[in-house]
């Protein structure tokens, strides 16, 4: 049976990001800060599974794994073939202790069963994954293998009031080179909140960026 073609939006997405690949890790390192914030707000434990979903080059792997550690686990899923080598490159060179499971796939495809069996995640990280916070599949498929309860936190950017014009040039500059669907960005956390419990957002960054966490 042949695999059908992915969509024009995720041809789009993989193009973007494989053109990112090269450089993506330098241009993130303005927003480690707030990657670490995000994954300490996980409030992971020894032993916990964890889900990246747009896990990128694996930017948020050694800290994820640092606190799920070696009885722990970490699904991460990335549909970006050149992302994801370099992710696994990223794993093995820093030798990082925890089990990784790597799902070469989009938010909408992938088979969290395949890694996870019956059981489900403790948490779920969504660090500037703004195209797959647009996708009610995408979020349905990863709220499903998460246990009732899950920690959950999103971080990315987010359109300021119209009274922040330098703000909403920073969004716009960075979105247009990041992301492919530029719709959603005035409340980009939307359709993850609506499905999630004790939801709150904190804004980043004079409003260009959000902090989502609650529970699923």
């Amino acid at each position: 049976m042949n695999t059908p073609d992915p969509s024009p939006g995720r041809q789009a997405s993989n193009a973007l990001y494989a053109r990112r690949a090269p450089v993506y890790d330098y241009e993130l390192m303005p927003v480690a800060p707030l990657r670490r914030e995000a994954i300490a707000l996980l409030d992971l434990q020894p032993g916990q599974t964890v889900l990246d979903i747009g896990a990128g080059t694996g930017l948020s792997l050694p800290g994820l794994s640092a606190a799920v550690g070696r009885t722990g686990r970490i699904v991460a899923v990335e549909p970006c073939e050149t992302m994801m080598r370099q992710a696994k490159q990223r794993a093995r060179v820093e030798h990082l202790p925890a089990p990784i499971d790597f799902l070469g796939a989009a938010a909408e495809d992938a088979d969290y069963a395949s890694v996870l069996g019956a059981r489900r995640a403790d948490a779920a990280i969504f660090f500037f994954t703004h195209d797959v916070l647009q996708s009610d599949e995408g979020l349905a498929r990863a709220l499903a293998a998460l246990k009732p309860g899950a920690r959950i936190v999103a971080a990315g950017l987010a359109w300021a009031p119209p009274w922040m014009p330098m703000s909403n040039l920073f969004v716009l500059g960075a979105a247009m080179h990041s992301i492919v669907r530029m719709d959603g960005l005035e409340c980009p956390w939307r359709l993850l909140e609506s499905r999630m419990k004790n939801a709150e957002v904190e804004r980043r960054w004079l409003a260009s960026a959000y902090v989502l966490t609650g529970s699923a």
